[in-house]
């Protein structure tokens, strides 16, 4: 189905240009950095840290399943997915549209769009069948129309503008601007460390594409007019650069009568430094821990403890806005009080055998979950009566025996 067909039905509002935020999609063609490199989405990824952040948290928050609960008095229970109505459970359980995308597809391609634009599109058309579609984000924009009203202005890759109604779009963003209507990505403010960085590799390249010389001058007799010099500088360069060529003896005539190479360490220059002072940079940037960019040591003995701390530190920002805003938009009004979406964080919560035996060993000896909702979590089939709770027997409560049994107070 093309996209223009769940359009079909959609005004053309007159919009308020004066109050329309104005986001800031330079991403799309590049920030200008003091360093000259100018710094895009895709020259950003060219450095491998930037690279592997992106992935790492994209792909953390894409392989975390996302389930539609509903609460029923005190209990609670995972909405099934439903191929006949296509429900929430099935769009984020099984696949989100009739191209067939997968569920990993789609919520890695929104954190993407969301850490370099810091502005991500969910599109739940109305018509049609119903399905999830992720909007390029520098190609969409929120608008107001004379009466106040929220659209979503998107446009197609042939140039042609259209709206969407505010009902129909989960925006995700993060670092929101003034309006709190637009956000904006790491790009905007890591630019000057990106542009660094980018620089930094340049002048690598160019230092082993002369032959590890960077630089030297020659003095020759007489005066050189501007053809001259040219010749002397690409005889040489012909010469002398390249890896190939590195350390080759350089041979002159007569005519040159002073050969000074200008060396520049670039350890004495601190410039190996400044490349890794740069990656941490980005580290912070994109709240990653060193050791996840395998750079530094790992600060712990548990996986568990590293990956609580990165989800309640760098994931979160990311899963909660989605729960929340995914309820207002995902749900009608009526299922609002008693549905919900929640990402399964304990996905993410890198245990050993050992470790993850005891804590489920823990949880059925204290009653709070069955052997068999023990066994799911590993997708083993369950047991007869393996849905009854135990707890050890010389717990009592706090009110004691007597609480219990009152013809104990006779006796």
């Amino acid at each position: 189905m093309l996209l223009t067909e769940l359009l079909s039905g959609n005004p053309k509002p007159k919009e308020d240009v004066n109050a329309n935020p104005r986001p800031d999609y330079a991403p799309s063609y590049g920030y200008t950095s003091e360093a000259g490199e100018r710094v895009s989405v895709a020259g950003s990824q060219a450095i491998a840290t930037a690279y592997r952040a992106k992935n790492i948290i994209s792909d953390d928050v894409a392989k975390m399943p996302l389930q539609v609960m509903r609460r029923d008095g005190r209990s609670i229970q995972q909405v099934a997915p439903d191929a006949v109505t296509r429900n929430m459970a099935y769009l984020l359980q099984i696949s989100p549209n009739l191209w067939g995308w997968t569920p990993f597809q789609f919520k890695k391609a929104a954190i993407e769009w969301l850490l370099f634009y810091g502005n991500a599109y969910l599109w739940n058309p109305i018509v049609g069948p119903r399905q999830l579609l992720v909007l390029p984000a520098d190609r969409t924009l929120p608008v107001f129309d004379l009466e106040g009203n929220l659209w979503y202005r998107h446009t197609f890759s042939n140039g042609t503008p259209v709206y969407i109604p505010a009902v129909e779009l989960l925006h995700l963003l993060i670092n929101p601007d003034a309006t709190g209507f637009v956000g904006r990505g790491v790009i905007t403010f890591a630019r000057q460390t990106f542009g660094r960085q980018l620089a930094a590799h340049k002048t690598q390249s160019k230092l082993y594409a002369q032959g590890l010389l960077p630089a030297a001058y020659v003095q020759v007799e007489g005066t050189l007019n501007k053809e001259a010099r040219a010749k002397v500088r690409g005889e040489y360069e012909a010469q002398m650069s390249g890896s190939e060529n590195a350390y080759r003896l350089a041979v002159f005539d007569n005519l040159i009568t002073k050969f000074e190479p200008i060396n520049i360490q670039l350890k004495d220059a601190q410039f190996l430094e400044s490349i890794d002072a740069n990656d941490r940079d980005i580290c912070n940037f994109f709240g990653l821990p060193e050791h996840m960019l395998n750079r530094g040591k790992e600060a712990y003995n548990s996986n568990e403890q590293k990956y609580i701390e990165y989800l309640q530190g760098t994931l979160d920002a990311f899963l909660v806005p989605w729960e929340e805003a995914a309820r207002i938009r995902w749900l009608s009004a009526g299922e609002q009080a008693n549905t919900y979406f929640k990402f399964i964080r304990e996905s993410l919560l890198r245990m050993d055998s050992k470790a993850r035996g005891d804590a489920m060993a823990v949880r059925i000896q204290n009653g709070m979950m069955t052997p068999n909702e023990a066994r799911e979590k590993d997708d083993m089939s369950a047991y007869p009566d393996g849905d009854r709770h135990y707890m050890a027997g010389n717990i009592l409560p706090i009110e004691g025996p007597a609480a219990e049994n009152p013809g104990l107070e006779g006796e």
